[in-house]
């Protein structure tokens, strides 16, 4: 058993606690997370976003969900931890494995730390553990214990963005809000989401790599803003049109949240707001427990917002193309490029372009085998050479200062079987689907998933990872509510969100495919909600197979090639523009 778990027993057995519980958030149920608190990370082994670990005194039991799968065979290899698939036949929820343990022992003591523990889930475990004579521990940072060289939290100094960036001020955003929280009888609104604080301030930082936000709370009422953050974050003091907001220190949230009167009613989300948080809300207090309203005005972007990102992804384009000839001409030359190598050269196109200013996450470069890994990131034990035969895939984006985008394109670097060139085909038309998916009042994201999956279901293939999410703006490159996972959830898709629109097929050992544009929804003018393509580097025409597309589908991508062209061609020259003018030829059957 690894080191840490032994550890982390000794810990458990010091305080009273039988079963430990680490997921994989922070004090704000945040997806990416800083460094300080990849816990469940340093646990087990496992990278990525995605992770919930249990410790017993019988064992170690790792869940996460289909991107991880084959990540985690290889990352939990010798371990001990036993690998818990989610959403698997006869796989357990970490919430039914706690049940069953507990009807198993009648009874035991759960410790966790309820800072990195949504309030919702905090209160299902207790409410559904405690009447099976479970005990709930849930001030306890074990791992902070054994984790004696964790690295600390260095806040960024926040900024502000301009107008012409935002297209809102702070203040008309704040008085829409207002205005939803009167429509709801509100007097306060507890902002916990790191993305939803930064959106509505206008303001950006970088406490987490990749995503260009700031440690804070919110809370707000009729006649007040208060802005809790950390030490350093604000230099002297928040910019003139900020002046009406408050500034606290980050840690006086909780005991502002417990003086709050009691007689008022407040308005959280308690799908960010963490479990030690949501325990200091006074007793009887009334609550709305939902979405904040900031949710839907940041995912429904302005126009403001649009034009600035159609520019990032010019800019992206630009630097996308230059990447794939590049990697296609050096393929085959010694010593052959890596994937670190490749997305090194990639991260300097992107560099070239006005402002880039960073990744807006980790490039996954896999080639061959390391392709049907789904969320794999090299490293340099991973790193594999890339040989002028077969596909890489490349899942990357970048945030400018116009906006922020994130695209997949497989690349053919030599030679590809037929196998690959049917399933990438496969996928293609899969990508078409979303494409040209129209869903009429009524129909929501549970329709556009199955309509998108539906070309590749009927030869047998599917993908173990969602469809689409939304991509905010300068904020996170995954941005809720819109997100459609793997288990399809009827998620609202409204005229000027930013989604993907991500297909994927992977074979185990052997090559993965995913194609990913990003999309504008848009209204039809009838009341229907259709897309159109935001993103403009040309599909791998070297892996099409022409005789698998239907008439329909062929003239899509011709078309679609052309506006790549008139995109492409006024901002390249020279050898690159004769690349683009032949990736983007008519293909015809």
């Amino acid at each position: 058993m690894k080191k840490e778990v032994l550890e982390l027993r000794e810990k458990m057995k010091a305080n009273g606690v039988d079963v430990y519980y680490v997921p994989s958030g922070d004090y704000h149920s945040s997806e990416y997370v800083n460094d300080f608190f990849k816990a469940r990370e340093f646990m087990s082994g496992l990278t990525g976003e995605s992770g919930e670990l249990i410790v017993d005194d019988e064992g170690a039991y790792l869940w996460t969900d289909g991107r991880y799968f084959l990540q985690a065979e290889r990352q939990l290899a010798g371990s001990e931890i036993e690998l818990m698939r989610m959403a698997e036949p006869g796989v357990p929820t970490v919430e039914e494995f706690l049940i069953d343990l507990a009807k198993k022992k009648g009874g035991y003591t759960l410790g966790f730390d309820g800072k990195v523990v949504p309030g919702y889930y905090g209160e299902d475990l207790q409410s559904k553990l405690g009447e099976l004579g479970v005990t709930i521990k849930w001030d306890k940072d074990l791992v902070g214990e054994v984790w004696t060289s964790r690295p600390q939290i260095q806040p960024s100094e926040i900024y502000e963005l301009p107008l012409t960036t935002t297209g809102k001020t702070a203040t008309e955003k704040i008085a829409d809000v207002r205005k939803a929280m009167a429509e709801k009888n509100a007097d306060y609104l507890l902002v916990t989401d790191l993305m939803e604080n930064a959106w509505l301030l206008n303001m950006r930082g970088s406490d987490i790599d990749y995503t260009p936000v700031f440690f804070s709370f919110i809370l707000l009422s009729k006649d007040s803003v208060n802005l809790y953050v950390m030490d350093g974050a604000v230099k002297d003091s928040l910019p003139e049109d900020l002046s009406f907001v408050t500034v606290k220190g980050y840690d006086e949230i909780e005991q502002d949240v417990a003086a709050l009167d009691a007689s008022k009613t407040l308005w959280l989300d308690s799908g960010s707001a963490n479990y030690a948080l949501c325990l200091r809300i006074p007793e009887g207090m009334k609550t709305v427990d939902e979405a904040t309203p900031i949710a839907m005005m940041k995912a429904v972007k302005n126009e403001t917002e649009i034009k600035s990102s159609l520019n990032a992804h010019k800019k992206d384009a630009v630097a996308m193309v230059k990447f794939i000839k590049w990697i296609k001409d050096v393929a085959a030359k010694t010593p052959h490029q890596t994937e670190l190598s490749a997305a090194e050269q990639l991260r300097k196109f992107r560099a070239e372009e006005d402002g880039f200013f960073d990744l807006s996450f980790e490039t996954i470069a896999g080639y061959g085998p390391n392709g049907s890994v789904i969320h794999y990131a090299p490293t340099p034990e991973t790193d594999a050479e890339i040989l002028p035969e077969g596909f890489l895939l490349l899942d990357s984006g970048g945030h400018y200062t116009d906006g922020t985008t994130d695209i997949t394109r497989t690349i053919a670097v030599g030679p590809l079987t037929q196998e690959m060139i049917d399933d990438y085909t496969y996928v293609l038309k899969a990508h078409l689907a979303m494409h040209n998916a129209v869903l009429t009042p009524g129909m929501n994201g549970i329709d556009l998933d199955a309509i998108t999956r539906a070309p590749m279901r009927a030869v047998g293939l599917d993908f173990k990872h969602g469809l689409s999410h939304g991509v905010g703006h300068l904020l996170s490159v995954h941005e809720g509510p819109n997100i459609l996972r793997r288990v399809p959830t009827p998620i609202t898709i409204c005229p000027g969100m930013i989604m993907s629109n991500e297909p994927g097929v992977y074979i185990d050992n052997q090559f993965g495919v995913r194609i990913e544009n990003e999309v504008l929804m848009k209204d039809d003018g009838k009341g229907n909600t259709i897309n159109e393509p935001i993103t403009f580097v040309p599909y791998e025409r070297e892996a099409i197979n022409p005789a698998l597309l239907t008439d329909e589908e062929l003239a899509w991508v011709n078309n679609y090639h052309k506006m790549v062209r008139e995109v492409l061609l006024p901002r390249v020259d020279g050898d690159l523009a004769e690349f683009v003018k032949a990736q983007t030829e008519e293909i015809t059957k």
